[in-house]
């Protein structure tokens, strides 16, 4: 099961969607949709929705221009049995309540820029970002993308920043000032801590804040900036 929330961009109807399907392989999607205006659920026709052999990836969401986006993927299988594994866009509709699957750049899918891929939003763009190896460091890395209707129409790599290769960093939003918010774990350490890139001293600075695994979201709405710690459902900034 996966959750996705937006706002309508007209009516600002706040939009819940509960999205199904089967963990392993292929089988149909089951979405439900529920709008604050309604106060109800109605299950999404099979024609709203995109190919059943499509995953969401549980890597945080993005709301650009009325639409919910994730990070999706798609395995297929050569003929000799060997699985090879997709990587795309796929959003929903805040008004006509519709799934479109968006392909990404090759640009961005190859050489050191390999998976797992966390998207985030820095304004009205889309940030695909990820981590990679480099000798004793690794880097964070961040595409910023724009989407016209069902495609990319631009792309540009915004940053890459090395750190100690004994962290692990994920990208999960930016402040105010557009600086990178991390999530940061440490080997040996059961919480998780959020840190902001500092452009000054070039490094980045814990702002006191602890967590289990995956359990902070970001989210922008208008010119707020809402930090929200998923397992207590409580608004932090």
């Amino acid at each position: 099961m996966l959750f996705g929330f937006g706002v309508h961009p007209v009516t600002l109807d706040p939009t819940i969607l509960k999205i199904n399907y089967p963990y392993y392989g292929q089988g149909p999607w089951y979405v439900s949709v529920f709008t604050l205006s309604s106060r109800s659920w109605y299950k999404l026709e099979s024609y709203c929705l995109p190919r059943e052999s499509i995953r969401i990836k549980r890597s945080g969401q993005a709301v650009v221009g009325g639409k919910i986006f994730w990070v999706g993927s798609e395995k297929f299988y050569s003929d000799d049995g060997i699985s090879n594994k997709i990587y795309m866009l796929v959003s929903f509709d805040l008004i006509s309540h519709q799934f479109q699957v968006i392909n990404m750049p090759e640009q961005m899918l190859v050489g050191e820029f390999l998976p797992p891929y966390f998207i985030s939003q820095l304004e009205d763009s889309i940030i695909i970002s990820g981590s990679f190896n480099f000798g004793d460091f690794r880097f964070i890395y961040a595409w910023e993308i724009e989407v016209d209707d069902a495609e990319v129409s631009s792309y540009r790599l915004l940053f890459t920043i090395p750190y100690p290769a004994q962290h692990e960093l994920k990208l999960i939003g930016f402040t105010k000032d557009k600086e990178p918010i991390v999530e940061a774990s440490f080997l040996q350490q059961f919480h998780h801590s959020l840190q902001v890139f500092n452009r000054s001293y070039e490094s980045f600075q814990d702002v006191g804040v602890e967590a289990n695994h995956g359990s902070f979201f970001i989210g922008q709405y208008k010119e707020s900036l809402m930090l929200v710690n998923e397992q207590s459902m409580e608004i932090i900034i």
